[in-house]
């Protein structure tokens, strides 16, 4: 079978990052011993949660609120949310087909990449998502929604993001802001045009939230604006300094774990050559 040990490296320093995810990155670093069919399993367990809860947010929210649902930022987060951790049980169903062929090439940039960039989308959106409006929205509305369900809409996203920092061997770098901010660059100006198109919420205001009326409190919608920007910096600071704590933490764990198993294999195998 094909040697799927590697060991850590220092990643580039770009934007986008190469080392994303492969069979070793995806085990758990506190214990890089656990069988990877466990790590297959949990993804699938995640992923048929995840879709289970869209297919049941998206038929309660189309009968109590219509089409206009997807004017709100949390439908985009979750839907983010899930298309990461599907692409993320394709990645591991892949990873492990491939472990169990001799020769087989475990390293495919490509899919890794996309998979690193929807964790980039999802993690900041869904943290500020849960810390903004989660709370209000809930004791607003406690009485019409079950917890279950805006537990499972609004916070489970960003606990996920934060189990796959110390989970995968995920990078998370400071410059990565960039992308959860043009995915709010992209939802603002949605609603700055809708706006401006006379779109209304499915209560007939001329605002999705209240917090970004521009109509009749612009201000307070540009201070938002920019509450907003300031937030998304923060969170990736806070990502950041977990994603430290790990390399520091975790990951030298997993490196010296790594470097005993390769220092046994020779030994082994001379042992293994000599009894025959």
């Amino acid at each position: 079978m094909a040697n799927r040990t590697t060991e850590l490296r220092a990643p580039p320093a770009g934007v986008v990052d190469d080392r994303i995810s492969s069979v070793e990155c995806t085990r758990a670093p506190v214990e890089p011993r656990i069988p990877f069919c466990l790590y297959v399993l949990y993804r699938f367990v995640l992923a048929a949660y995840f879709i289970a809860l869209l297919i049941a947010y998206v038929i309660l929210a189309a009968k109590t609120l219509g089409p206009k649902f997807l004017i709100y930022y949390e439908s985009w987060t979750y839907t983010s949310a899930t298309c990461y951790v599907y692409l993320a049980l394709f990645n591991a169903v892949v990873d492990f087909r491939k472990s169990r062929k001799k020769n087989a090439a475990l390293e495919d940039k490509f899919r890794y990449q996309i998979q690193w960039c929807l964790f980039n989308l999802t993690a900041t959106p869904s943290i500020i998502v849960t810390t903004f409006d989660w709370g209000p929205l809930y004791f607003a509305n406690s009485e019409k929604v079950s917890l279950l369900l805006y537990v499972s809409i609004y916070l489970l996203p960003n606990v996920v993001c934060l189990i796959e920092i110390f989970l995968t061997l995920i990078i998370v770098r400071f410059v990565h802001a960039v992308y959860p901010a043009l995915f709010m660059i992209i939802y603002l100006l949605f609603i700055t045009i809708y706006w401006a198109a006379g779109g209304t919420d499915p209560f007939g205001n001329h605002f999705t939230y209240y917090l970004l009326d521009f109509e009749n409190y612009p201000s307070i919608a540009a201070a938002t604006v920019v509450g907003i920007t300031f937030a998304v910096l923060l969170v990736q600071v806070i990502l950041k300094g977990l994603y430290a704590f790990r390399v520091r933490c975790m990951d030298r764990r997993r490196t010296e774990a790594v470097r005993a198993r390769r220092k046994e294999e020779p030994e082994a195998a001379q042992l293994k050559a000599q009894t025959e």
